[in-house]
């Protein structure tokens, strides 16, 4: 198993805008998201990079169903975790004191406390294995439309079947990583990697 890297190049980013609130999503040309060497994008992001702690961020995925371990509500298995910058993983402190949710999270009685319970891990831990704490994100409750949407051919996955949803968290001041964290166990592809990190920065 292989703890994906949060060490995002600037190659891996383009930048969409500046000043305030700059977006940047993942490059497909640089080919660093085609985890199965087949030319296809596996793994996409679009996010806030930095802005205000008064200000809500969005994050969008679209993420192939190798990554989460399956196509339906049943089998889909992801959960997010926010950590410090630290290089080494050993170094890293796990936070759960974000508000995070999706707006299925937010509707109704889907959930109890209408927030996204992060992963909670002691320092210096990796989520391996998957971890018992934190919600899944990918939920329906045996409704038509769950908390993400299983879609055929995303352009952004290159024609690709997988799951997209977005994200909102807001958080104190700082710099963080924001991971997804899904079921690993393979030797190749997506299922090498228990997690997948970008860089997020909250003034």
């Amino acid at each position: 198993m292989v703890f994906g890297s949060a060490s995002l190049s600037v190659a891996d980013i383009t930048v969409l805008g500046n000043g305030h609130a700059p977006i940047y999503v993942s490059d497909k040309n640089v080919g660093d998201f085609d985890f199965n060497n087949d030319n296809l994008i596996d793994y996409y992001v679009r996010a806030h990079y930095t802005g205000n702690s008064n200000q809500v961020y969005k994050v969008d995925y679209k993420i192939i169903d190798e990554c989460v371990d399956g196509s339906t509500y049943n089998d889909a298995k992801l959960k997010l975790g926010f950590s410090t910058t630290d290089f080494f993983y050993f170094d890293r402190t796990w936070f759960t004191d974000f508000d995070v949710w999706t707006q299925w999270f937010k509707s109704g009685s889907n959930d109890d406390n209408k927030r996204i319970d992060l992963i909670s891990l002691s320092h210096g831990m990796l989520p391996i294995p998957f971890p018992l704490s934190g919600d899944d994100v990918i939920q329906n409750k045996d409704k038509k439309k769950g908390s993400f949407v299983h879609k055929n051919g995303i352009p952004e996955l290159d024609g690709q079947t997988g799951w997209e949803g977005s994200v909102f968290f807001r958080g104190s001041p700082g710099q963080y990583y924001l991971w997804t964290v899904h079921p690993s166990g393979g030797i190749d592809g997506c299922d090498r990697f228990a997690a997948i990190g970008i860089p997020i920065i909250i003034n």
